[in-house]
């Protein structure tokens, strides 16, 4: 790798200046795409717009041609084509995706935005995949920063960034019906409708996707597995040009998610299920953000949004009696107020409380009253919600000092609220403040500089301070040599600093609800069983250094990365209602390569490989789960005459939680064109050719083979 990478530099050195491919095109409304040579151009590294051979860290550019040939039905299925990133479905109808991947579900490591906003929950430090209120149909690009860069987006941006940016409604005319269909219980529908004015232009999509996950056949702790779901969006962009200088543009959308989720291995040694989970998930969001240009060297943007989302999980259950194994009254005495003393006087140990149970006079005197009550068995409902909100505005001016200096500058206030009673008991809000700068600097012709922070405060973890300094060498037109240090935090969440929950039964049968007092010994009775924290958790933190090179010449295009991470102060351990050990304990270390190559062989033609090798250190098991060793994928995408259209794909990680994943795509499209009338015909197959389970044993399909077919109409 290291003797290519001489190879190229020198090739292109010897050769000069190569007239790029302009192919595939790029949307002129957005800053990123391809500058006026075909060099690909992109804006999230540092909030500069800058030549990807000139910025300070390694970036993986997603652009339509590239998401047309993928063939992804959803998003996350679009980062199985960045190098050393998992996108998986490890809960079965619950995406994750994740860079340099350590835990398998509580993947709170990177930020995701969507045009500007951030979609990272700030209550439980997560990403819903499934409820962005966005289509892959209405995605222009997305730009992957491997790589630290809480230097210029703060804290959460810790092992990487994900930068979505949708279809400007300027190049979205008129209305387009599409649904499809096919095994494995797919059946989607959507609905786009641009219209344009003089001034501006709007876009709307409203959807529906569904499907029954995995293999509804297998089981799970004795269960069939369930993980079918359904989900609709709504997403709006409208972009008005107030006048030469100005423009207001305004976003809208939201969600509704309802999951099948399994059974929860947690409460099966107490419980049995009369209803069996459902998750039932609504968000929604309002952005606004006005443009100006001052002038052609100085630019300013203000943009402020507000998010709101609920994630409630139902269920009933009847709670099983210790003694009997049944359902019965005394499965009340889970719920008493004797046993949550004990628990308590057993330092909130479940397996010391449980030995202790049949030797306690208090508990076994409750259990006695509940037993020989005559009351009827105690089956209730037990939910949990969470409301996260976000309030949030940001500044952001960039200056072109001199023809060798740029400076971004910018601040930001947000305010962050979580509602549970389960998680929290109750509200907590956590406020913040934030200043950023990134200053390029280009001493010599061949040579860049780029310094970056960002400073935050907020009053859960305090002050922070996130730095990058990058050096890059530009030894031709279209190549840069990049050496980039950095360091960022990830900042520890609402529930991870004032968890303190609180398990109720709902809807309990009028015995106890009428006489919890002399039944239970309390007027609000809960599950003994409570987690609390101790408020005393600090940041992780990560720190990373970087050695990389970008060229681009005739055809081809290459990106390689030699990295070394150190992840410190992490907190790798379970935090869920049922087990909380949260603390700082663990600490993980990365180091490998990978690498990104793009051929163009013909303006028909585009053949792409990816390929990573990720060595990691971890002091618990729970942090190498979703780590590969070895990955990578091969994409050719080839677009005969007459509107046709062939893809085909091929994936592997070796291995996620000791299983091999290898998949192999084909996409066949034609479009036809009937007068002012747009026809699109799709088909779609996706195989396993390993056989074995994604990630976990459960995660099976019924059959290794998925296709789906589409039709849409533009008019």
């Amino acid at each position: 790798m290291r003797s290519l990478l001489l190879v190229l530099v020198m090739s292109a050195s010897s050769q000069g200046a190569v007239a790029a491919l302009d192919w595939p095109p790029a949307s002129g409304h957005d800053d990123a795409g391809a500058s006026a040579s075909g060099m690909p151009v992109v804006l999230t590294p540092a909030r500069l717009r800058q030549p990807q051979s000139e910025v300070p860290a390694s970036v993986t550019v997603i652009d339509r041609s590239l998401i047309e040939a993928s063939g992804a039905r959803e998003i996350y299925q679009l980062f199985r084509l960045v190098p050393g990133m998992a996108a998986l479905k490890v809960d079965g109808n619950v995406p994750t995706v994740a860079y340099h991947a350590t835990q398998a579900r509580d993947t709170r490591r990177m930020l995701v935005l969507v045009d500007g906003r951030s979609v990272y929950q700030p209550g439980l430090s997560r990403v819903l995949w499934n409820d962005i209120p966005l289509e892959v149909e209405d995605i222009e690009r997305i730009e992957v920063t491997r790589g630290p860069n809480a230097a210029a987006y703060g804290a959460n941006a810790f092992t990487g960034i994900i930068n979505i940016i949708s279809r400007h409604p300027e190049d979205v005319i008129g209305t387009t019906v599409s649904i499809r269909g096919g095994n494995n219980g797919v059946r989607d529908v959507r609905l786009t409708d641009g219209r344009r004015w003089s001034d501006g232009g709007l876009r709307l999509t409203a959807a529906r996707r569904a499907d029954e996950g995995y293999d509804d056949d297998i089981l799970y702790l004795g269960r069939p597995l369930r993980d079918a779901r359904e989900v609709h969006t709504f997403n709006l962009r409208l972009a008005h040009h107030l006048n030469l200088r100005d423009t207001l543009e305004v976003f809208a959308g939201g969600a509704r998610t309802a999951l099948q989720r399994p059974v929860d291995s947690g409460l099966l040694t107490f419980v049995d299920y009369t209803r069996l989970p459902e998750e039932d998930n609504r968000s929604g969001f309002l952005q606004l953000r006005w443009s100006r240009e001052i002038s052609d060297q100085h630019q300013l943007r203000v943009q402020t949004y507000a998010q709101y989302t609920r994630a409630a999980l139902s269920q009933s259950v009847c709670t099983l009696d210790p003694l009997t194994g049944l359902p019965g009254p005394g499965g009340g005495v889970f719920y008493s107020r004797e046993l949550r003393d004990l628990y308590n006087a057993n330092n909130r140990d479940l397996d010391a409380t449980l030995a202790a149970f049949p030797s306690d006079p208090a508990v076994l005197n409750r259990y006695s009253t509940l037993a020989g009550s005559g009351a009827a068995p105690f089956c209730h409902g037990l939910g949990q919600q969470v409301e996260e909100q976000r309030a949030d505005l940001e500044i952001e001016d960039t200056l072109q000092l001199h023809r060798r200096v740029r400076l971004v500058t910018g601040a930001n206030v947000r305010q962050d609220r979580a509602v549970s009673q389960v998680f929290l008991r109750g509200t907590h809000e956590n406020n913040s403040q934030a200043l950023f700068s990134n200053l390029e600097l280009m001493p010599l012709d061949p040579v860049r500089i780029n310094l970056g922070g960002f400073y935050q405060w907020d009053e859960i973890n305090g002050s922070e301070f996130s730095p990058r300094a990058a050096l890059i060498w530009t030894p031709a037109p279209g190549h840069g040599v990049r050496l980039v240090y950095s360091r960022a935090v990830r900042s520890v969440d609402v529930y991870e600093d004032q968890a303190d929950t609180s398990i109720r039964p709902e809807k309990l049968p009028a015995d106890y609800r009428d006489n919890a007092v002399a039944l239970l010994g309390w007027t609000q009775p809960e599950l003994f069983l409570t987690q609390r924290s101790d408020g005393m958790l600090k940041s992780e933190r990560i720190r990373s250094r970087e050695l990389g090179y970008f060229g681009r010449m005739g055809q081809f295009e290459i990106d390689v990365r030699f990295f070394n991470e150190r992840l410190s102060d992490l907190i790798s351990r379970p935090v869920n209602p049922f087990q909380f050990e949260a603390s700082n304990a663990d600490r993980v270390d990365h180091r490998g390569w990978e690498t990104q190559l793009a051929w163009w062989p013909h303006r028909r033609h585009l053949l792409r490989l990816t390929a990573a090798r990720v060595l990691t250190e971890a002091t618990t098991g729970f942090e190498r789960r979703l780590i590969a060793r070895n990955s990578g994928s091969l994409l050719w995408r080839y677009d005969f005459a007459d509107g046709w259209l062939f893809s085909s794909a091929y994936y592997l990680a070796k291995d996620y939680n000791d299983y091999r994943y290898e998949q192999a795509t084909a996409q066949l499209a034609k479009r036809y064109h009937l007068g002012p009338t747009e026809l699109e015909l799709r088909a779609m197959i996706e195989h396993n050719l390993s056989g074995d389970p994604v990630v976990f044993d459960e995660n099976l399909y019924r059959d290794n083979s998925r296709y789906w077919f589409s039709v849409a109409i533009n008019f």
